[in-house]
């Protein structure tokens, strides 16, 4: 029998040897084309959020090692990276109908494929979560924190946060999957050209506002003790990712334009190290750093997606090759599954006493390949074959 964890050799876009092993793993989109570079992206963007919850550093250290363990932290912005993904993708069908000029704006199945992307490994993960919560702390009280979100609360109200944090930004998908539908319904009289600049404009602005407001009454997005996203107020990051899409579907793009992806990853390097620096000088509270340090990431996200422009750019091939595009099909599993083994696996072993390496190597080697193993197995032989079932659906209707 084949195993299912594939050898990440590298490959370019293209070559034979790259879709040898990986086009098991990868199920074409029904509405969309395929961008291999988008599935690298997000293999980025999961490396980092996987660094920041499971590169660990001790807060007492010397200054070099705080800044550097504050980059890592900082990686928490690879969810910002997933949002302008996602807003460029899902926009794109909808971009296609107003092109076009069809009457019914919302592509047939929307609501469906969301559902089946979204919500059958969210509901294995707390299936297999919640147990184990269960019995090493004896609290039946995770039990009906799993119903609650099992059953979709949380995207109209508060919960803990105990469960498994991470889940926070599912709620901010959800919230942009439920509006954009609204946004081309309400615009849509308007030409396209109009719808674009509007669309990204309310994106844009009006979560600002709503945050701003919110921050002026002591109102905050938090994930502990309890998950509190305050809708629309962190719409904004789908903002750049939307617009693109739009530019995308009108042909819009230059080849010429592939050249601010570079800026785009130097943007985001600046911004990992910033938001570092912001922590060391104890200033990470001020409403203008956090605010410029999230714009900062929100820009270079979107300006990563033009590597789109020019598929045989040398940095497109690079985010395009095989091992991270294979990180970024399995990144949702991985972004449910990583959080809660680390948390598990350092209360097994204890923190790195001593200062010893081998027992941090340790701790981090098994919390990253348990949780990635797991994470593939369950895209492998759960989601894949219900997306797959869900994609030749769709082009049937």
């Amino acid at each position: 029998m084949q195993s299912p964890f594939p050898q990440l050799e590298l490959g370019t876009p293209g070559d034979s040897v790259k879709h040898s092993w990986i086009d098991p793993w990868h199920v074409s989109p029904s509405l969309n084309k395929d961008y291999d570079v988008i599935d690298g992206l997000r293999g980025i963007a999961i490396l980092l959020v996987v660094a920041c919850h499971v590169l660990y550093h001790n807060p007492v250290s010397g200054d070099l090692v705080k800044i550097v363990g504050g980059v890592i932290s900082a990686g928490a912005y690879g969810v910002t990276v997933f949002f302008a993904l996602s807003g460029f993708l899902i926009s794109l069908p909808f971009w296609k109908r107003k092109s076009t000029g069809v009457s019914q704006l919302v592509p047939p199945g929307y609501i469906r494929r969301r559902f089946w992307k979204i919500y059958p490994p969210l509901g294995l993960s707390l299936l297999l979560l919640t147990p184990i919560y269960f019995l090493k702390s004896g609290d039946t009280a995770y039990f009906p924190l799993a119903l609650q979100w099992l059953a979709g609360f949380p995207l109209i109200g508060s919960v803990s946060g105990e469960l498994n944090p991470v889940m926070w930004s599912l709620i901010v998908e959800v919230h942009f999957y439920a509006t954009l539908p609204l946004l081309f319904l309400i615009t849509r009289k308007l030409d396209y050209n109009a719808t674009l600049i509007l669309l990204f404009s309310m994106l844009l602005v009006i979560p600002f506002v709503v945050r701003m407001w919110n921050l002026s009454h002591g109102i905050q997005n938090t994930l502990h003790p309890s998950i509190q996203t305050h809708y629309p107020s962190n719409l904004d990051a789908f903002a750049c990712g939307v617009l693109i899409g739009g530019l995308e579907t009108i042909r819009a793009i230059r080849k010429s334009w592939v050249r601010c992806g570079d800026f785009g990853l130097l943007l985001l390097g600046c911004g990992l190290l910033s938001a570092s620096l912001v922590e060391y000088f104890g200033v990470a509270n001020s409403t203008i750093y956090r605010e410029g340090i999230g714009a900062l990431f929100k820009i270079a996200a979107g300006l990563l997606i033009l590597y789109i422009a020019d598929t045989g750019f040398a940095r497109t091939r690079a985010l395009s090759v095989t091992g991270l595009r294979w990180l970024g099909l399995v990144s949702y599993e991985w972004y449910l599954f990583h959080q809660p083994i680390f948390r598990w696996t350092r209360q097994i072993f204890g923190g790195a006493s001593g200062g010893s390496l081998t027992k941090y190597l340790l701790i981090v080697g098994i919390s990253i390949i348990a949780s990635l193993a797991l994470a593939a197995l369950t895209y492998r032989f759960f989601s894949l074959p219900i997306l797959r079932r869900g994609r030749n659906r769709a082009k049937t209707v």
